[in-house]
Order: structure tokens, then sequence, then C-alpha cells
């Protein structure tokens, strides 16, 4: 009696809770309608906003309102769109749908969005209106060229959500209500029956809670759900005691594996030749080594809570700053203190580390000592070497000198004056250098051979007559030599002048001279003596040192580096002058990888230096073209005054492109996808420039190839967006953030389950269960693949094994893995499996390893040899999608695969569309003629079911038979299907 009063007040708060449920959840599904309504008109509105843009920027350009008047009046006939408008940059309307005219609140908005954003919209705007005489709608206002081409506006009726709502929100109360009315029914009907079996079984369980699974419960069988119930937990607790004792088996192995791997570890840490510790959020050591400790001269027991800043002389949050940016990794050379001790110069690598959601650094010290005293000597040995020359031109300066005087003393002793003479001819004559004299005026009045040969004379004779006739025949530069003289006469010696000459063929060439004035005892000046180099291959050897550091060695184009400086000052130049415009292009070429690799790099090359002289003559000549590597160009165009140019140079650059290039004897085809940055006035960073231009060209190459697309904010968004999906993907898959669901495969004739097909979900932290593909191309892209594949043979190795434990190898417990083209071309890939094989000890026929058709036949050489590696192993091999590719039956023959998996846009359609029916059983004929397995892939109607009974397939797998489960309910339905096969 007491229990029955007990589940009388269960049943009337279950009432009361089910009522306060039922209103809520109608509340907040009206709430979710509107908003999602009101998200899909709005995306809705700017998808077709967009359409009209995009298709109307070549009419906008030309104010042509009468094409543009019939483009937009097609749209009038999509659901919910109640009127479109286009107008141009200064407001004014060139086309519409109204009927008559454009109400006077639509012209107001007009008005109004032209004062705020100064006849330039540069992001899409939404707002909600209400029009006298069309009710309210949902006004969409879309720029066109970023608003320097005008704008388009959408209007979507919002009464269509307000009429759907209703109706939504009367339907689910109806059937609430009949909801509610029918649980409560039950729930009042089957209360007193269950309420005995159900104590007992409640008693049976707080023992099992405590791990006691002795006397269950004896329910006698009532042929109903609860006698069901009693056997299933009956059973359940049997074979949960078994699981416990296994985890705690498997748990005590866990941590005897851990403690050896952090004993390793430990080892490693205190051998380490190099200071290492780990910084906590507040700056002070948590864990440091001996090596650390050694180098301070401190105590390693003691290091832990000590300031970082005191230990190492520095901050280390301000190593990781870079001017206004912050690094997560940096490296720097410190001077340490040490206790008791000199400080010494160390090279300190820090990173950052999270660890229990807080910010760490972990850091390792390395003393560089011996290399500063190693560079030391270098610069020791760099400055005597110096010194060594110093000294030997101080000496040919005093030969000079000497020289000088022996000629100045000729007259006072003949003997002396021939010695002299003799000494300093045989020096003139055969010096590597040329030697002038020069009288008072500057007349070469002197020359040894060397200096006639350098100007292109035979001899001296003859070059002193030369220069008589024209003092002025060797220069280039007017003035140089009235300077050169200027000094002579000012300053005394006069070194290094550098300076053009013309030889008497006309070349003109480099030259270095160093000269002196020659004084009596007086110190009257008698004249100038000196000597000369020619320094013409030094001056070229810049001149191509400086035109590499700034240009492309294969095609002559300036590479980055000089784009940015002319960007820079591009960008310099619109600061002072607000009316000058300028932009930049971005280019890629498609398909050039396919061209490299089939005709050669040759080819290739061939190809890039056409194209660069394409640009060339495509854009204007004050514009910058450059090739920043690979198949990458910019151009810089300068001082345009009309959109318009920039598509108009745009559409030249990708029709040259176009035109096809004759190189080694084959007609070359090609094409270009263009991202251009058409704003440039709020930009002040040049890179950042070129950032968001690299964005527009891979969008371009999304839409299609082969245009261009002009830079908008949503696309660098997008950008973030994708960098933070990366990121978030990174994370997980350091954390195995992923989940496997599984989905069954059955027997097509007799309905019995035949296997599973492993499916890999992504729980984001933020988003729920993400679909592979949401974030498998990501993982592609960023070499996430390989770990994230490894994962997922691991889990299906290990759900494997399982399964063969509860039920034996031979039952249907064969889990199928996809691999993508990345992880099936990897060379370790049939060792991983062989691990993967010998680790769990499962049968590895019950291992099914699937990829698609396309990467078999895009690698087919490559492809046959994975395959018989893999096959060697005994797995059981499936060519996933079939039919979506270009099989050859010659390769296919030599496919060791034992499995074909019809793709699902063929099966979807086998019930109703003749020519699907004919691929299938195409398809069905050709695996049973070469001894393949054939599966249909997305079964979901009884229909597509019955058509594949009748055309022979033998397997099949859809939502039909069961979505992808998680791991415990696909065990539950393996086990439910094999106690059917017994019965």
């Amino acid at each position: 009696m007491i229990l029955s009063r007990l589940f009388k007040r269960t049943l009337g708060f279950m009432i009361l809770a089910f009522g306060l449920i039922a209103a809520v959840t109608s509340l907040y599904s009206s709430y979710i309608l509107r908003e999602r309504m009101t998200r899909e008109f709005e995306t809705k509105g700017l998808a077709i906003a967009g359409s009209v843009a995009s298709s109307s920027v070549d009419l906008l350009l030309t104010d042509d309102a009468a094409a543009i008047q019939s483009g937009i009046d097609q749209y009038l006939g999509i659901e919910g769109v109640r009127y479109a408008l286009v107008a141009s940059r200064r407001g004014e309307v060139l086309a519409h749908t109204f009927v008559p005219r454009v109400p006077e609140a639509v012209v107001s908005a007009l008005w109004d969005l032209r004062v705020r954003t100064g006849g330039r919209l540069r992001s899409p705007e939404i707002q909600n209106m209400d029009i006298p005489g069309l009710g309210p709608v949902i006004h969409v206002s879309y720029p066109v060229l970023a608003g320097e081409a005008g704008t388009v506006h959408i209007g979507m009726d919002r009464r269509i959500i307000d009429g759907v709502i209703r109706t939504a929100i009367i339907n689910l109360h109806i059937l609430t209500f009949g909801v509610f009315v029918l649980c409560v029914a039950a729930a009042y009907s089957y209360t007193d029956n269950i309420s005995r079996p159900l104590t007992a079984l409640a008693a049976y369980a707080r023992r099992v809670r405590k791990h006691d699974f002795s006397d269950p419960p004896d329910i006698p069988p009532l042929g109903d759900e609860v006698g069901e119930v009693a056997d299933a937990f009956r059973t359940t607790a049997q074979e949960l005691a078994v699981v416990i004792a296994d985890l705690e088996r498997r748990m005590g192995d866990a941590t005897a594996e851990s403690r050896d791997a952090l004993a390793t570890v430990s080892a490693i840490l205190r051998n380490m030749a190099d200071g290492l510790f780990l910084a906590g959020p507040d700056g002070r050591l948590v864990q440091a080594n001996p090596a650390l400790a050694a180098m301070l001269g401190r105590d390693v027991a003691a290091l832990p809570g000590v300031p970082a800043t005191i230990l190492l002389g520095t901050d280390p949050e301000g190593i990781f700053h870079d001017g206004l940016a912050r690094r997560e990794r940096a490296r720097a050379e410190i001077l340490v203190p040490r206790v008791g001790g000199e400080p010494f110069p160390a090279e300190i690598s820090l990173a950052v580390l999270e660890l229990g959601g807080a910010r760490h650094v972990v850091g390792i010290l390395r003393d560089v000592t011996a290399r500063k005293q190693a560079e030391r000597e270098l610069r020791a040995a760099h400055d005597a070497l110096e010194e060594r020359v110093r000294d030997r031109t101080e000496d040919l300066w005093r030969a000079n000198e000497k020289l000088s005087a022996e000629i100045a003393e000729r007259r006072a002793a003949e003997a002396a004056l021939r010695l002299a003479e003799a000494k300093y001819r045989g020096i003139f004559e055969n010096a590597i250098e040329g030697i002038f004299q020069l009288d008072p005026e500057g007349r070469c009045v002197e020359a040894n051979p060397t200096l006639a040969r350098i100007f292109g004379y035979p001899d001296p004779a003859e070059f002193l007559a030369a220069m008589a006739d024209d003092p002025q025949a060797l220069e280039v530069a007017a003035g140089r030599e009235a300077e050169f003289l200027a000094r002579l006469r000012a300053g005394g010696d006069v070194r290094g002048f550098e300076s053009q000459a013309r030889r008497r063929d006309g070349r003109v060439i480099w030259v270095s001279r160093n000269a002196r004035p020659v004084r009596d005892d007086t110190g009257a000046t008698l004249g100038y003596e000196g000597f000369l180099q020619d320094i013409t291959e030094r001056k070229e050897t810049e001149s191509r040192l400086m035109h590499q550091a700034f240009h492309d060695p294969l095609t002559g184009l300036p590479n980055r580096t000089l784009f940015l400086d002319h960007l820079r000052l591009a960008m310099e130049r619109a600061r002072r002058n607000p009316g000058y415009l300028f932009c930049v292009l971005y280019m890629d070429l498609d398909r050039f990888k396919i061209i490299n690799d089939s005709l050669g790099h040759g080819i290739g090359d061939e190809l890039l230096k056409h194209v660069a002289r394409q640009l060339e003559a495509a854009v204007r000549a004050m514009d910058t073209v450059a090739r920043f590597g690979g198949d990458e160009f910019a151009v810089l165009l300068e001082d345009f005054h009309h959109p318009r140019e920039v598509v108009a140079i745009a559409k030249r650059i990708l029709g040259a492109v176009r035109t096809p290039a004759s190189l080694g004897g084959y007609d070359v085809h090609t094409s270009a996808s263009i991202g251009i940055v058409l704003l440039t006035e709020h930009y002040t960073q040049a890179d950042l420039i070129l950032r968001d231009a690299d964005t527009a060209m891979y969008h371009a190459k999304a839409a299609g190839k082969s245009r261009f697309k002009v830079f908008n904010r949503r696309m660098h968004e997008q950008a973030v967006r994708q960098l933070r999906l990366e990121t978030d993907l990174a994370r997980s898959v350091r954390n195995n953030d992923f989940t496997l669901l599984f989905q069954p495969m059955h027997d097509v004739a007799t309905g019995a389950l035949a296997g599973f097909e492993a499916l890999v979900r992504w729980a984001h932290p933020e988003r729920g269960l993400l679909a592979p593909a949401e974030f498998i191309h990501v993982a592609e892209d960023t070499g996430l693949i390989f770990p994230l594949g490894d994962w997922v043979l691991e889990q299906a190795g290990a759900t494997i094994r399982a399964w063969e434990s509860l039920f034996g190898p031979e039952a249907p417990v064969a889990v199928a893995v996809n691999l993508s083209a990345k992880q099936f071309m990897q060379p370790g890939l049939s060792a991983r499996v062989e691990a993967l094989l010998r680790r769990t000890g499962i049968r590895p026929a019950n291992l099914r390893l699937e990829t698609s058709e396309s990467v078999l036949m895009d690698h087919a050489s490559a492809a046959i040899d994975m395959l018989r590696q893999l096959k060697a192993h005994g797995v059981t091999l499936a060519m996933d999608d079939f039919g979506t590719g270009y099989s050859s039956l010659s390769y296919l023959r030599q496919f060791p695969i034992d499995m074909l998996k019809i793709d699902r846009s063929f099966v979807s359609r086998c019930d109703t569309d003749g020519e699907a029916r004919v691929i299938v059983h195409s398809i069905l004929a050709l695996a049973e003629n070469l001894g393949i397995a054939a599966v249909a892939e997305g079964v979901d109607t009884h229909a597509q079911l019955t058509t594949l009974r009748q055309l022979g397939c033998a397997h099949a797998q859809g939502y039909l038979f069961s979505r992808p489960l998680p791991r415990a309910e696909a065990e539950a339905l393996l086990r439910a299907a094999l106690g059917r096969q017994k019965t």
C-alpha cells in the first residue's frame, strides 16, 4: 500500500512536469523557428543580392539600366522575394521591380544609406522595414565592387515567416496535447503492475553498485517489457562483472607502463647537457634539471619556487615580444648570473605550454661561453689581418715618398740620381697598376705601359699624345676630372677616387685613382703623381649582385623584396595625395604542376618566362610586374582613375595567359586565377595587402579558376575561420576529441548482419559532433590526417578485438576503415597495419580497408604495389565510391581487391532512373565476373532494396537498415542479431 501511494505521487509529479515541459518546448520551438527562418531569409536575400551584384558588374560600370532591369525581373519568381532594386554609387535608382514607382520608405532608406556610407557601402547590410502597401520586409543592401560600382537591394517578405510560424505552433500544440494525454493514460495504466518488480530490481542495482553481483532477483516471466528488463539487467550485471575485472587488470598494466615511461623521461632530463626548466603562470620555476642547477651554481632542490627573472637575469616574457607582436616560441642570447662566479653568455629557447588550463613556459638554456670565445678570437684575427693590410699600404706610400725624394735630389748627386732613376724606372715599367704624373695644370706628362694598356693604347707615347690633343678624351661624366684636380689642390692626398672613363675603342670602364702632390723644398707644387686601377670587373660584379638581390633570376622580373619596396612607395604617395589610386593583383597559374610534371621542368621554366613577357605586355609602363617564386606573380597598378580600368587590365591578363604557347614542340595551354585588392587606402603595411590579395586569389581558384576575384572583408573572415578550424583540429587530434560510429552492413537476401563500417566524428567543443566532410579536407591539407588515421585504425582494431572476444572471430564483427589519399600512399601504411594486427591479435580478414576509386586510378602503379603489400597481411580490401571515377578494366583486374562498393549516387536512383539501374546492374555483373563481392551504399528506401535484390546485389548498407551507431549500440545490435541466428 505504501508503494502504491509513492507511485501515485510520482504519477502526479510526472503529469505536472510533462505539462511544464510541453509549454516550454512550444515557446522555445516558436522562438527557434522564427530565428532560423529569419536567418534563412537573410541568407537567401544576401545570396540573391550577391548573384545580382556579381552578374551586373560590367553593366553597372557602363550604366546599362535596360540590361540590369531585364536581369533583376527574373528574381521576382523566387519564393519570398518581394522586390529588387539596383542603385548607382551616387544613390540613383537604375532599375527596380516596384509598380508603378519606388515607395517613399525605400527611397528614404537609400538616402540614409548614402549619407551614412558616403556613397561607398563596404559590406552587406540587413534591416527590417515596414513598407506601406507591402507590409514587413527584410531589406538587404549589397555592395558591388566594394561600393565603387553601386549597390543591390533585395526585399524579402516577412509575412511568409509569420504564417509558417503560426501554422507550426498550432500543429505543435495539437501534437503535444495528444502525446501528453497518451503518456498520462499509459503511466496511470502501468504504474501498479511494475512497482513490485522495479523495487526488486532497484535493490539489486544497489548491490551491483557495490560490486555485489550475487543473488539476482527472482522475477517470474510476465511476458512483458518488465520481464525482459529484469532478464537483460541480470545478463548485463554478469557481463559488467567480467568487464570490471578486465578494466582493473588493464589499469594495472597501464600504470606500470606509465611508471616506466616516466622513469625514462626523468633519466633523459637528468642527463641533458643543456639546462631545462618549467616556469608557472606566476613566473616562478616549477621544475628544473641538474644541468641548469650546475650552470647557475645552485642546488637543484632549491630552484622550484624561485622567480625565473632572478635566475636568468632577464624577464622571459620580454623575449616573447618582437616589437608589438607576441610569439609562442622565442630564442635569444642573454647574460646569466652564476652564484659564486662571473655571469656567462647563454642561448635560451622558450616555448609556451598549456598545462591544466594555465599558461606555462618551458625553456632550454645552453652555455655559449666557448662559442663566444671563438667569435672573439675570429674577430681578433680579422683585426690583425686588417692591420697587416694597412701596414702594407703604408709601406707602399713610404716607397712612393722615397721615390719622390730621390727624384728631388737628382740635381745634388748624379750618381744617386741614376741609381734612383733606375730603381724608379723598374717599378714604373713593371707595376701592375697604372702610374701617372700630372703637371701643376693637371695635364698628364708621364704614364707607364700598364696605364696605356688600361685605356687601350699600345704604348705610353700614343697615350700621352692623345691626352695632349684632347685632355678630356677619357672623361665620361662631365666635371669628374675637375673635381679630382680640385680635391688634389685643396686637400693634398686623394685616395680611392672612383669614376668612369672612356677607352680608346669607346668602351666605358671604371677606374680608381690614388694621387698626391709633389712639392719642392719651399713647398711649391711641382706636379702630381699617383697610380690607377681598373675596377670594372668589381663594379660589374657589384651590379650583378645588386640585380640578383632584387630580381628573379629566371624571368628577370622584380622579386618580392623589390615589389614590396615599390608597394611601400605607392602607399606613401597615396598618403601624401588622397586622390592617388593604386591596387595589387596576385596571380597564380592553374595546372602549372601538371605541366611541370608531365612536360618537364625545362618546359615549365619556359612557360614561366612566356607568362612574364605576356604580363609585361598586358600592363602599362608605369606598373610593376613581379614573380614571387613558383608560379606566383604580382602586379602593382598605379595611378588609375576608375575601377573599370583595373577590371579591363585583369581581363587582358587572363586573356593573354590563356593564349597557347608553343614551347619545345608542344602547344602548352594554361590559365590563371587572380586576386585583387582594389581598396588600399586603409592599409598600413604592404604585407597585409599581399596577404589579402593572396586570399582573393584562392577564392578565384575555388570559384572555378581562370577568373579574378576582388578582395572583401568576408574573405579575410573566412580565412580566419579556416585557420581557427585548423588550430582546433590540431588541438583535438592531440586530445583525441573524436569518436567512432559504426554503420551496419546487411545481407540483401536474408537481412542478416554482415559487418560494420567505422565512421569518425569530431566532438568539437563548441560546434558539437561534426561529420568528416567538415574537417577531413583540413586534416589532409595540414598533415593531421596521419595521426587521425592512426587513431581510427587503433580504435577499429580495439573494437574488433573486443567483439571477437565476446562473440568469436567467425561472427560478423568485421569493421571497414576508410583510408584517404594521403594515408593510402604513405610508405609506412603496410608496416602500421602489420603492427596493428600483431598487437591486437585479431583475425586479419575482419579488418577491411577501403579507399576511393579515384585514389587508386590516380596512382595506379603505386596503388597496385600498396594493395599487394596489404593483401599479404590477410586484410580485406575494398574499392569505395565505385562508378564515380574512370577505372580501367586492365587495372581493375590487377587490383587485388575483395569488394566493390557502389556509390550512393547510383543506388539512390536505381529504383526510379533507368540509366542508374543499368549502371548498377553493369557494376554487379562486372564484380561477379571478377569474383569480387559488391556492396550498395546509401540504401534508404524499401524500393531501392527491392531493386537491388532483383539485380542480385549481395550486401547493402544505409539508413534503411540503421544510422551510424555508437559502439555500445552497435554491440547490442550484434548481440541481438546473433541471438536471432541461434533461435
